[in-house]
């Protein structure tokens, strides 16, 4: 019997094309966590991240079938890959259909998106400014709560991140440092304090 958590990513994609299930499941253990928080991050909805974790593996199944995989044999980055560009989708969809509504509804002004994430009642000052902060990041723009998701999130490299926007190295990183200007300056204005 085969140890699959010791194996490489590229190993374990040729178990699984090589019609052992074991080694995708694999994958999909080391890097559940990771994954489903950088979207989770980007979309700022647990049903829907969940729908977009799914559709990842799905995809990522469908490429393979057609002898579409990883470069460099990364499955983290090429998953993340697929996550970033079906939140983008799902972005754009959902301001077309909002935009479509607001066209639709002109009379209603009462109508409003909510972006913010529910913060979980705990009573622990660590949860309750983690929460806060978390409602902060989504509070930022598009490219830096991406940025911000990646980095943090999936624990991906600023060249990793780079290649995943389609921007320069420069670009990830003035994005990161504009991002991040910008929660501390959210965090003031709104006097949260780390504990």
């Amino acid at each position: 019997m085969n140890n699959y958590s010791e194996m490489s990513d590229e190993k374990l994609i040729q178990f699984y094309l090589s019609g052992n299930p074991a080694a995708l499941a694999t994958l999909v253990e080391l890097y559940k966590d990771r994954i489903y928080t950088s979207i989770f991050t980007m979309v700022q909805d647990k049903f829907i991240a969940e729908e977009i974790f799914r559709d990842v593996f799905i995809t990522i199944i469908n490429d393979m079938m057609i002898g579409k995989t990883a470069d460099n044999g990364d499955f983290l980055q090429w998953a993340i890959q697929v996550a970033h560009r079906l939140c983008i989708e799902h972005t754009r969809k959902t301001k077309m259909a909002i935009v479509l509504d607001e066209k639709v509804e002109k009379e209603n002004t009462d109508t409003a998106v909510d972006f913010g994430i529910p913060v979980i009642a705990n009573n622990t000052p660590f949860y309750e400014s983690h929460g806060k902060i978390k409602s902060m990041i989504a509070m930022l723009p598009d490219e830096q709560r991406e940025v911000l998701a990646l980095n943090h999130y999936a624990g991906l490299s600023f060249k990793e991140i780079a290649g995943i926007m389609k921007c320069s190295l420069t670009g990830a990183l003035d994005t990161m440092k504009i991002g991040l200007h910008n929660l501390r300056k959210l965090m003031n204005e709104k006097e949260i304090v780390l504990r």
